[in-house]
């Protein structure tokens, strides 16, 4: 087997059975801490490599914030104790994915484009777009109190040079 095929089936393996994992932080989801770090409620699954690999990075990624999002809209559904519509779940769960892509931390200024067609212009689709925003809202909330938000920080430390601040 080759080494490219074994990190593929690593990635499937993580991405269909984990992809989003609770660890044990202490008293539950997001409140864990760990020195000045916040304990992360959601981490990828841990692949084996020798080296960075951009596209198999981006994929996990995504992956696992896609996973993270779909398990917080669950627990965020326990809360509500009402349905949400499927127009307000997919905006929760592409905030999750954005914020673990490192995307800014704010509302796209417009919705996926599935929504750009003829009948979500239409007074009739109209609020099916507002519950998208109001889903993505929620979730980037939600997801910016998640580990998910610090996917795409990377720690940098001096090797004996001092930084001053300006």
């Amino acid at each position: 087997m080759s080494r490219t095929t074994a990190i593929l089936m690593a990635i499937g393996c993580c991405v269909a059975a984990q992809g989003c994992a609770m660890n044990n932080c202490g008293r539950g989801y997001g409140s864990g801490f760990v020195g000045n770090r916040r304990c992360t409620d959601c981490a990828p699954c841990w692949i084996p490599s020798l080296k960075y690999c951009a596209f198999i990075d981006d994929l996990v990624t995504c992956e696992t914030g896609k996973n993270c999002g779909i398990r917080a809209l669950s627990r965020y559904r326990r809360q509500c104790r009402h349905p949400l519509s499927a127009d307000f779940a997919a905006g929760f769960v592409q905030a999750y994915i954005d914020l673990a892509e490192g995307r800014g931390p704010l509302p796209p200024n417009r919705p996926p484009s599935r929504y750009w067609t003829a009948y979500y212009r239409s007074c009739v689709g109209q609020p099916r777009v507002e519950e998208w925003f109001a889903g993505y809202n929620v979730g980037l909330e939600d997801g910016r109190n998640s580990g998910v938000s610090q996917f795409s920080r990377i720690d940098i430390r001096t090797a004996g040079c001092s930084v001053q601040p300006r």
